[in-house]
């Protein structure tokens, strides 16, 4: 189960369409009964966190937290809660508004890749190939979800 809060007022969203093609998701990947948290903000909040956590002086497009310790990109864990996914709306409008998206997919593609970090999946220092094993189950799920 997910919890979806929004906290920016930066954008209207169509949240019921954020939950239906995330819940998508989460069943593609057997995690719908697992507790995940899901916050939409905006940039400055999001930037506060990227500098608290990372030492990133600036904002970003998602973070992930996680609750358990998980290893392969399975998806499989013990069932307790996943942890949570920050999503900058702010920024999701600007990094894929010309791509032809609504900011609703935006946001999906982005909380899609949180979520790929929460279950073990890497991209940066790890080895190409688990990068690119990443970078295609993200474009296959979130084709899941525009279906």
């Amino acid at each position: 189960m997910f919890f979806l809060n929004n906290h920016q007022a930066f954008r209207d969203l169509d949240l019921e369409q954020v939950r239906r093609m995330l819940q998508t998701v989460l069943e593609e990947l057997g995690l719908e009964k697992r507790d995940l948290e899901v916050e939409l903000v905006d940039d400055d909040a999001i930037a506060d966190l990227n500098e608290k956590f990372f030492s990133r002086l600036r904002p970003t497009n998602v973070i992930s937290f996680p609750l358990e310790e998980e290893t392969g990109g399975s998806g499989q864990g013990a069932g307790g809660p996943l942890g949570s996914i920050v999503v900058s709306v702010e920024t999701a409008t600007r990094e894929t508004g010309d791509l032809g998206y609504s900011v609703e997919e935006g946001v999906v593609y982005y909380l899609i890749h949180g979520l790929l970090h929460l279950i073990g999946y890497e991209h940066i220092g790890v080895a190409a190939e688990d990068a690119a094993r990443m970078e295609k189950r993200q474009d296959e799920l979130f084709s899941l979800a525009l279906r």
